[in-house]
């Protein structure tokens, strides 16, 4: 499918813009020129629907074009005849070549992204051949020459979709062209005939374009006004799902958003027979750093250690979140106890290394962490509530134990021999 630029560019809504068009649309102005950016925007579509009506009827277009003239050669033989066939090289060839040009410009990578450039030229050429035709045999054949005017005029204002403005300038500027021409070459004119069939039939298009083309630029701005509201929708939804999954302070993974990702990979370990591994953390004596230094302070230093535990992991599918208070947690997915441990040391080693001092601590001078570290196989008998009960068991234990360590829950279990 031929692709136009109109399809994927918009125009950017800036609150100057978004002003134009709700005081155009609450007045609902009779308003045929936009500001630029708009107007650029309103040809580029008009110029789009254009083409996809050229590349629908390409060939109905060119089987109407062949029946007219085949009912020209066969039913105005003498005029086709007179003059060894000039009414066909004068007039018909070049209008052949110009309709092909249209009907196939989809095709042509420059006229289809500057549409309007080429087809205007080619506008002027076509109803100047036809107008300098009706002035031509206006005497013998003036309903004949008549009915291909209208018929160009017709497919002019609603195939190619000019915008009014121009539309109109190419009308006039066809028939004086035409009419100067005709003058040129010797030609006798009745101008009150000419009036009568041409003035008056462009002065009826031109009102039913103007009508057209009006409710149309009223849909256009509606259409920009919708995109916007939208892409505001959007663009809230999408932060309500931020605040949803995300904790204020830290900046990392909330209680909800872990919850859900947790439950996800467990289905997935227990699919796969792939192990868990989970870290619950807890800032030890935080309470004290938090009555001593303030709670500026202590939001400060949580949201440190959230960010550190967050760039400490080295896979995309690791999970670090804010579980509550002054407790974090880590999931690994498909990851043993010895990875685990691993990750364990990592961490408390990196938040010692941020030396945040802690005056209050009966461990160090700096803040430091305890861990709890517990690994499972997921079965169907169990879930992720039973992979954070036992970190927790292991957490407490760590902190039992005085703290700033990690203790890891299957070395809790009493050891059968």
């Amino acid at each position: 499918m031929l692709k136009h630029p109109y399809q994927s560019e918009s125009p950017q809504q800036t609150p100057e813009l978004l002003s134009y068009i709700n005081k155009i649309l609450s007045q609902r102005k009779l308003i045929f020129l936009f500001p630029n950016v708009l107007e650029k925007q309103f040809v580029a579509k008009r110029a789009a629907e254009s083409q996809a009506f050229i590349n629908t009827g390409r060939y109905l277009l060119i089987v109407l074009f062949l029946l007219i003239v085949a009912n020209v050669t066969f039913f105005f033989r003498d005029i086709v005849l007179n003059n060894n066939y000039q009414i066909i090289k004068d007039t018909y060839l070049p209008l052949s070549v110009a309709i092909v040009f249209i009907l196939f410009s989809p095709f042509i990578k420059i006229v289809r992204h500057n549409f309007y450039y080429f087809m205007t030229p080619c506008a002027v050429f076509i109803l100047h051949h036809i107008i300098f035709l009706s002035l031509r045999y206006e005497n013998d054949y003036s309903d004949l020459v008549i009915y291909h005017l209208m018929m160009a005029i017709i497919l002019m204002a609603f195939g190619l979709r000019f915008v009014l403005p121009l539309f109109v300038a190419i009308l006039i500027f066809s028939g004086i062209t035409s009419t100067l021409y005709a003058n040129w070459v010797g030609f006798h004119i009745n101008y009150i005939k000419f009036s009568n069939y041409y003035i008056l039939y462009c002065c009826v298009v031109i009102a039913l374009t103007a009508i057209s083309e009006w409710h149309e630029r009223l849909a256009f701005l509606q259409g920009l006004l919708l995109d916007h509201h939208s892409e505001e929708l959007i663009k809230l939804n999408k932060e309500l799902e931020r605040i949803a999954h995300e904790d204020a302070l830290t900046g990392i993974a909330n209680r909800r958003s872990f919850d859900e990702l947790a439950r996800k990979e467990w289905d997935r370990a227990l699919r796969d027979k792939q192990p868990l591994t989970l870290l619950l953390i807890d800032v030890d004596f935080f309470k004290r750093f938090n009555d001593y230094y303030g709670h500026s302070a202590g939001d400060d230093c949580l949201r440190k250690i959230g960010q550190t535990l967050k760039s400490s992991v080295l896979r995309s599918s690791d999970i670090v979140a804010r579980y509550g208070g002054e407790e974090f947690v880590i999931l690994l997915p498909s990851t043993k106890a010895a990875g685990g441990k691993e990750v364990a040391q990592r961490i408390i080693e990196t938040i010692d290394a941020l030396a945040i001092t802690h005056q209050q601590s009966d461990v160090l001078p700096h803040v430091s962490i305890s861990v709890g570290v517990t690994t499972l196989i997921a079965t169907p008998n169990l879930d992720v509530a039973s992979l954070v009960h036992q970190a927790d068991v292991a957490l407490y234990k760590a902190k039992e134990m005085g703290r700033h360590q990690y203790v890891i829950y299957d070395e809790l279990l009493p050891k059968h021999f």
